[in-house]
């Protein structure tokens, strides 16, 4: 009977479609404009699965890449943006700008511009405007955790997102500059730990932090660039107002993107927990069913093996 019955469910489970099988390829459209600051257009680029542009919705990430605040592109984001997009969500890895005399506000107002581009562009590109996300490392995940904290209120309005993914976050600039000193801050915000402290405020997300915030991952190592304390202190702002979030702590000196191995599993998961549809099939990603599928495997098993026990023991007793 036990042979019948995993033969059963073996063959129900072949009717599951792979995940991935026969998908078309994932579509990019790059240095997409979002908008334009002080004469310099600011670019994105875009990774669409197929059909976004149909009636169905999808989640959105906004993805920001590190660098601190001086260096790299939105390049950086791509292997992750392309697995996204086969997933069924719609990805969009940034530009922002570097060369600007101080880092403050311009990046944190250049990616709160790529929130409001995306809500307003998301008739093209298939976004669902209340399942917007925002992933970023290092410098990234500062500003992205800058996302997560500013403005109060509802999720799905102007440049608040739903959730946000921080690998090796500066979250409170103010003590930062206290151990990194002059030499640190200056060429970042034009001025001295002792003469912008209520700038350095302003500029750290720590500052932020209230009980309508969106839900925040983070993760940092015991030894590297950003100080452990940074991610720690803000969980326990985050813990005292009642938002959901986790932090997830690696031995060892890895920063940023180097947690891709290991950190990338766990940040979908808790993408994915908190983009869920809110309500019915609308909306929904487009992945392959498989956990209902598999569900309903289970069950007709288990209603084959039943039908066969009782077919052995004759009709039930009266």
């Amino acid at each position: 009977m036990r042979r019948l019955v995993l033969a059963c469910a073996l063959g129900l489970v072949g009717l599951v479609p792979p995940a991935g099988a026969g998908a078309e390829p994932v579509e990019v459209r790059r240095d997409v404009e979002y908008g334009t600051a002080n004469g310099k257009r600011l670019l994105l680029d875009a990774y669409l699965p197929p059909g976004a542009r149909g009636e169905q919705r999808r989640p959105a990430v906004v993805m920001i890449h590190g660098g601190g605040w001086r260096v790299g592109n939105k390049a950086s984001w791509r292997p992750e943006a392309e697995r996204l997009a086969a997933r069924g969500w719609v990805a969009f890895s940034i530009d922002y700008r570097l060369d600007e005399p101080t880092v403050f506000p311009a990046e944190v107002d250049d990616v709160r511009t790529a929130v409001r581009w995306v809500r307003a562009n998301a008739g093209e590109y298939g976004v669902d405007t209340a399942r917007i996300a925002a992933l970023g490392d290092s410098a990234g995940g500062h500003l992205t955790a800058m996302l997560a904290t500013l403005g109060r209120g509802r999720l799905d309005v102007d440049s608040r997102i739903r959730v946000g993914a921080a690998w090796s976050p500066p979250l409170d600039l103010t003590a930062l500059a206290g151990s990194r000193g002059e030499g640190w801050v200056r060429p970042l915000f034009g001025c001295t730990p002792a003469t912008c402290r209520e700038t350095l405020a302003e500029a750290s997300p720590v500052t932020h932090v209230d009980g309508s915030d969106a839900p925040l991952y983070l993760v940092n190592s015991t030894e590297e660039l950003v100080p452990l304390s940074q991610a720690q202190t803000m969980a326990e702002r985050l813990k005292a107002a009642g938002v959901d979030h986790r932090l997830d702590v690696f031995p060892g000196n890895r920063h940023g993107l180097d947690f891709r191995d290991d950190a990338w599993a766990p940040t979908l998961a808790f993408l994915e927990a908190h983009l869920a549809p809110a309500a019915g099939p609308a909306g929904g990603a487009s992945s392959p069913p498989v956990i209902p599928v598999v569900v309903g495997v289970v069950v007709v098993a288990l209603s084959a093996a039943v039908v066969l026990r009782r077919s052995r023991s004759g009709p039930p007793p009266v």
